[in-house]
């Protein structure tokens, strides 16, 4: 970016399939959510270079029929299908070849909406017949994010009992995984000493045979007063093979049930570890939240460690918060002109910053970065306030400036090596003082 224009941030990664949309053709489809969208960018259910983990989150505990469309991993112009069926996720390849999708060859839809389409109102059994389930519930990424309800609802207060709740069930969850993974240690000692075991057995049992043939031989050549103790040695022997192999059976038993048990830990295990995936997230979401709304990291840190976990409020804790930033009044400037923000700016350290309307009708940050002054379009959209999509999430300018006092503005261009640090007016106070 030229310190003389003022192009927006572009995201740091734009899948090529990611084209951005217009602000009419979003506020359109969130007006008319059941409109036949044009491409594949406008579709509710596509979720472009979303992570597997991404997905895992937004469909856990999801009813059957419920789905969404992502770029496949592996190979460009390509998706996977994530759908829920049976509690699980089922993940089917959408490939392409000749202008043409499907599950399988022969390709036979003209566009991915057109698949969804069609398994939208027919079963996926038609593809797979343990997947008798239709398209039924997409996951919108147009909706506002439920993890909390809508943003506007929100305040510090609920976000931190909600974080300490979080943390919570993550030590709940880490305690029960500990317990099961030493059973499942413990178990699978058993399994091997009983595998072990039958092999002794075996052993055990070669060697009576061995003597059972030693004792038919000799008996086929013994002499008449000898032959009788030799038919009560071989009775002896089947007897002992015979409680060998009993007792043989019982182990057997034993080892099957010991074996379905060790699975079952182990898919208790997976099943943990994927919970407290999902929730860990959430924390960091949270996490994320209450810095972009001034709570101080100090706060935080201490809650993260497992102190402060009766708090009610984190300004109970008394640390200071960053009221600079959260004061509208030090960084938005109205009116203020291209000109005058320069004017302003030129000589501050990096990171002194400030909002100003643009002059295209939406609202521009103008920041220092490296001793230049750099300036940037941040657009209102219905989604939210943002640099670029699929960015423009942050419900007011001032969540937006709390976001990137603590985030690198490299997040979406590699040149602005700086955090929206100091607030101009803040800063010109500073140096009044001085």
């Amino acid at each position: 970016m030229s310190p003389t224009g003022a192009p927006a941030l572009p995201p740091r990664k734009l899948s090529q399939t990611n084209r951005p949309q217009s602000v009419q053709s979003i506020a359109t489809r969130l007006k008319n959510p059941s409109l036949e969208p044009s491409c594949i960018e406008e579709a509710e259910w596509y979720w472009g270079d979303i992570t597997r983990d991404d997905v895992q989150e937004k469909l856990a505990d999801k009813p059957d029929g419920t789905f969404l469309v992502r770029n496949a991993s592996n190979k460009a112009g390509e998706y996977t299908l994530t759908l829920r069926k049976g509690g699980t996720n089922k993940l089917i390849k959408i490939y392409h070849k000749n202008e043409k999708f499907g599950f399988s060859e022969p390709y036979n839809f003209s566009s991915v909406i057109d698949l969804v389409n069609h398994y939208r109102k027919v079963s996926l059994s038609q593809y797979n017949a343990t997947l008798d389930v239709k398209l039924l519930y997409p996951v919108s990424r147009f909706q506002q994010d439920e993890e909390f309800g809508t943003w506007k609802s929100l305040n510090v207060d609920v976000v931190w009992m909600r974080l300490i709740e979080l943390l919570k069930d993550i030590l709940k969850k880490s305690i029960s995984y500990e317990k099961l993974s030493k059973e499942f240690q413990t178990a699978m000692v058993d399994i091997s000493s009983m595998r072990m075991g039958l092999q002794q057995y075996q052993e055990v049992n070669r060697m009576f045979e061995d003597q059972l043939r030693v004792h038919d031989k000799f008996l086929n050549e013994a002499e008449r007063h000898e032959s009788d103790n030799l038919v009560k040695n071989i009775e002896i022997v089947k007897r002992r093979i015979k409680l060998l192999l009993d007792s043989k059976a019982v182990l057997e038993e034993k080892l099957v049930t010991q074996v379905d048990y060790s699975q079952t830990l182990e898919r208790q295990m997976y099943q943990l570890k994927q919970e407290g995936a999902v929730v860990t997230r959430k924390k960091d979401k949270s996490v994320r939240w209450l810095l972009n709304h001034g709570v101080a990291y100090e706060a935080i840190h201490r809650v993260l460690n497992g102190t402060d976990w009766n708090t009610c409020k984190p300004e109970d804790i008394q640390l200071p918060q960053n009221l600079s930033h959260l004061d509208e009044g030090t960084w938005l400037l109205q009116p203020c002109s291209r000109v005058d923000a320069e004017r302003l700016l030129n000589g501050r350290r990096n990171g002194t910053f400030l909002i100003r309307p643009s002059r295209t009708g939406q609202s521009a940050l103008s920041i220092v970065c490296n001793g230049v002054v750099n300036h940037c379009i941040v657009y209102s959209t219905p989604k939210g306030f943002g640099f670029a999509e699929p960015y423009n999430i942050y419900s007011s300018l001032k969540d937006l400036v709390m976001h990137y006092s603590q985030t690198s503005l490299e997040e979406h261009n590699d040149s602005l090596t700086t955090t929206l640090a100091y607030p101009v007016i803040a800063e010109n106070d500073k140096k009044l003082n001085e």
